[in-house]
């Protein structure tokens, strides 16, 4: 009896277990969806307010602006045909072979002609200007991509080596981390990428910090990002989250410096003994550093997330219309 209602217990719960684990899926696939939505909206959104969009509305009204000046013209020029109509054949006597008459026919003909023939040429000049515009700045992101990739990848390397603990699995190339201020415990030890000579976790890291945000910066120079709003976000992003951390960084790299072995020491045991659910600013000052330099890194992962899925989204763009030609 007691094995039987043993049975029940364990199939009870395997069943509540089941039921809470499809539960915890559905919820997930909500939370994918509502991201994908938010996403979506957002990409709306950024096309929306865009540089090209607000070209193209400029160039609508111009084109607006020249057939309507036309058609008042054709307007007023037809009531000067209806005047003279009145003033000089006001029984109805035939006016057809009147040369005024012709004459603001012909006017009035050509205005309408002038409203479809500029309105036709002023859509193809600015379709065929737009295009190359956007051609050429997305020439102009695949060239300089192609120089912030490995920095990128370089990045990459020393970013997850800093915040990896010795002995776990180093994954260099990954790009979002859950990581915690813990995590960064041996960010004073010998970096494990072997080209780094020696160097220091956080040495390592600042320098190819430094290389990558000088690279998105001559990206962020270099182009207007007129069409690809997504991408400008990304990199503006990075560019501000390195910004503001950059002070940080420089204070956490200054207590491994010679001279600086007390706070140095101090500043890893209280890291050991740090806590997950620990705030910004309720720490030391030395701890409350290191964990503003963990959060600009979180924020510089986002940004690179986002920067990586619009180079694939315009590499694949880019592929699209040369196997179109």
């Amino acid at each position: 009896m007691s094995s039987l209602d043993r049975s029940e217990r364990e199939a009870a719960n395997k069943r509540k277990a089941q039921s809470k684990e499809r539960k915890q899926e559905k919820e997930a696939k909500k939370a994918r969806a509502a991201d994908a939505r938010e996403d979506k909206q957002r990409r709306r959104d950024n096309r929306d307010n865009s540089a090209a969009r607000y070209e193209t509305r400029s160039m609508v009204r111009t084109m607006a602006y020249s057939a309507g000046i036309l058609i008042i013209a054709f307007v007023v020029f037809e009531i000067l045909l209806l005047a003279w109509k009145a003033l000089y054949y006001p029984t109805g006597t035939d006016y057809t072979n009147d040369d005024v008459y012709w004459h603001l026919i012909n006017i009035a003909d050509t205005c309408v002609g002038f409203v479809i023939g500029l309105t036709a040429m002023d859509a193809l000049t600015y379709l065929n200007s737009d295009r190359k515009a956007k051609r050429d700045e997305m020439r102009a992101i695949i060239r300089h991509n192609r120089i912030v990739k490995p920095s990128i990848d370089m990045y990459l390397a020393r970013k997850n080596s800093l915040i990896t603990v010795d002995g776990d699995d180093l994954k260099p190339f990954q790009v979002v981390t859950k990581k915690s201020v813990r995590d960064m415990k041996d960010m004073y030890g010998p970096s494990a990428i072997s080209s780094d000579a020696g160097k220091a976790k956080i040495d390592a890291f600042e320098y190819y910090n430094k290389k990558l945000n000088i690279a998105l910066l001559n990206m962020a120079e270099d182009i207007n990002f007129d069409y690809h709003p997504e991408l400008c976000d990304a990199v503006m992003t990075f560019l501000n989250e390195t910004t503001y951390g950059q002070a940080a960084l420089e204070a956490v790299v200054s207590y491994g410096k010679e001279g600086s072995r007390t706070v140095k020491m101090g500043l890893i045991r209280q890291i050991k003994e740090a806590s997950d659910d620990m705030e910004i600013f309720k720490a030391s000052d030395e701890l409350n550093t290191t964990m503003i330099v963990l959060h600009m890194i979180h924020a510089q992962e986002d940004a690179l997330e986002k920067y990586m899925r619009a180079i694939e989204e315009i590499d694949s763009s880019a592929k699209g219309r040369r196997k179109v030609r």
